[in-house]
């Protein structure tokens, strides 16, 4: 069984559709999209979703079946499946303010007035700039957030969107025994005429305010040092 847990404008779209071929019929989404909720809502519901999963999986077969699920969740949700025979957990990160601005531009390319979720309506209705949406208290942190009470150690692998091609095949040959992958690239936007942020003080406010997902981001890059070496 695969966790893998989709952290927002990390590559997870162009992930989702190898995962997706691989596994066809067993592979399953689950987006729940826990950024636009409250912390309050984020704890209870993930609390619920993980009572209601694991007792689906001890009394369901249609659950055994499914040997991946993807998506944009808590990876708590499923920590019944932790330390069990045959069951990884992965994501990928990006360094977190380049995560930040293409999260941003994103949401404004991609907004639909019909069906928009709280926070995306939020951001281009009240017409937030790239600064305020970096600095806001409910984006602070995404990784952190995602991970809410799952350790990052649990992690089997993380790859890093910077070096997407060479982590998906490092991914494929170890956790799907391909040595030879078509390598999906979805969803990616140019980012060289897109202002981002140039000023050296600011990025070093950036970086303090979303300290804790720096921590979490130069983690999984010693531990791609780490595989690279033994690898060589």
């Amino acid at each position: 069984m695969i966790i893998s847990l989709h952290m927002p404008k990390c590559g997870g779209t162009s992930f989702k559709e190898l995962l997706q071929r691989h596994y066809k019929l067993r592979f399953s989404k689950d987006y729940d999209y826990p950024i636009h909720w409250t912390p309050e809502q984020r704890e209870e519901e993930t609390e619920r979703a993980r009572k209601r999963i694991k007792r689906n999986y001890e009394h369901f077969y249609r659950y055994r079946f499914v040997k991946c699920i993807h998506g944009h969740f808590l990876p708590y949700k499923y920590d019944h499946l932790y330390g069990k025979k045959n069951t990884v957990f992965i994501t990928w990160l990006r360094d977190p303010i380049e995560r930040i601005i293409s999260h941003y531009y994103f949401w404004l390319r991609t907004y639909e007035t019909d069906t928009p979720k709280p926070l995306h309506r939020r951001v281009v209705e009240e017409d937030w700039t790239l600064r305020q949406f970096a600095f806001s208290e409910e984006l602070r942190n995404m990784y952190s957030m995602f991970l809410w009470n799952f350790p990052v150690e649990r992690f089997d692998f993380i790859g890093l969107t910077e070096h997407y091609e060479q982590d998906v095949r490092y991914f494929a040959d170890r956790y799907l025994g391909k040595d030879e992958i078509a390598v999906p690239q979805k969803n990616r936007s140019p980012r060289e005429s897109k202002p981002g942020f140039e000023d050296e003080g600011l990025i070093r406010e950036l970086k303090s305010f979303h300290a804790r997902d720096y921590e979490l981001y130069n983690h999984a890059l010693e531990l791609r040092n780490g595989r690279t070496v033994g690898a060589s």
